[in-house]
């Protein structure tokens, strides 16, 4: 499953919990984090971040996701409606 360009809830270990905090990031709770995945590789996921100077990309590497949570929404209704 692709999950790039998207906003998804993010489920961290300790560790990744850490390197978070180290890296300025806010979390609303502890171990869970909600961030745009600007991509995604084989080493983890790109995430936007924001700080002082700016956004910056952050690499999230996957030995530190526990789980992600993407919401998939319902159905959009597109043109004239009865």
């Amino acid at each position: 499953m692709k999950i790039a360009q998207q906003t998804v809830t993010i489920f961290l270990s300790e560790e990744g919990q850490r390197v978070l905090k180290l890296a300025g990031v806010e979390t609303a709770h502890p171990g869970v984090a909600h961030l745009y995945v600007q991509a995604e590789d084989e080493l983890g996921i790109w995430v936007r971040t924001a700080r002082e100077d700016g956004e910056h990309l952050l690499l999230i590497r996957w030995p530190f996701v526990l789980t992600v949570d993407l919401h998939v929404g319902g159905a959009k209704k597109i043109g004239l409606q009865p």
